[in-house]
């Protein structure tokens, strides 16, 4: 059986992870971008077209090439949820976070009694079909599975620090941000770099992680020198559309000069 790939979260804990988008539901995504050199994938429930089975397979071809693979779902299912833990997701990121009472409900459909309510079965990948014992299983999913909760909207409950606690990652959905927020992609607008800075702010009290969404290798590599240590650059169509592009408009310019 196939050795589970190393824990996103002690990576967390000593270097900046770059991972990407997986819109696109094939064993081969997840080997390109293991094979890249990225630390993780978020595997997009909300914003694709992948239904939960192919999410299962990209989540073992994940395990396969030792990419960790976290899931955003569109809303808080706690059987979904379940299912998608059993099959060996490295955690599970929440869209549109903006009470305590979210945070405490993903907690609960995440963790295993005593520090949550998530039903156990051991027939399934994330466990090893029963060949982990018990009490090890339990502990090291409690331990090792990535809360990460997405905030993205201007209504938020406050203390920003009391609503993330408890969460590993704190995302910053900046584009909807932007786009609830009424002013639509504008990243330096002072209310939108404002709002970011009181996340980052509540995070490093809450001794919470810092993720953010990077549309560029610039935009990322700002993020990683300013503390954020999860990092989503694009994604797989992200990749495809650029490659694309560019390799139309080389084309069209090596034509152009030898005409």
């Amino acid at each position: 059986m196939t050795d589970l790939p190393p824990s996103l979260r002690n990576k967390l804990a000593s270097q900046t992870a770059f991972g990407t988008f997986i819109k696109i539901a094939r064993r081969e995504i997840a080997e390109v971008i293991a094979a890249a050199g990225f630390h993780f994938a978020i595997c997009d429930l909300e914003h694709s077209q992948i239904t939960e089975q192919e999410a299962s397979q990209v989540i073992l071809a994940g395990i396969g090439c030792g990419l960790p693979t976290i899931v955003r779902v569109a809303s808080l299912d706690p059987g979904l949820i379940n299912r998608l833990l059993e099959a060996g997701a490295a955690g599970i990121q929440l869209p549109q976070v903006q009470t305590r009472e979210q945070v405490t409900a993903l907690c609960n459909a995440m963790k295993y009694p005593p520090e949550g309510s998530r039903s156990i079965s051991l027939a399934q990948p994330a466990a090893r079909y029963g060949a982990e014992p018990l009490t090890d299983y339990i502990r090291r999913a409690n331990r090792e599975l990535l809360m990460v909760g997405q905030l993205e909207t201007r209504e938020l409950e406050l203390p920003l620090e009391d609503l993330i606690r408890g969460l590993d990652v704190i995302f910053i959905g900046i584009l909807d941000m932007t786009l609830d927020m009424g002013v639509p992609g504008r990243f330096d607008d002072p209310q939108i770099v404002q709002r970011q800075r009181e996340i980052e702010n509540a995070a490093r009290a809450a001794k919470v992680h810092m993720g953010i969404y990077a549309d560029s290798p610039s935009r990322a590599a700002h993020a990683a020198a300013a503390g954020y240590r999860y990092i989503a650059l694009s994604s797989d169509l992200g990749a495809l559309a650029s490659g694309t592009r560019s390799w139309l408009h080389q084309l069209r310019e090596t034509s152009a000069a030898k005409a």
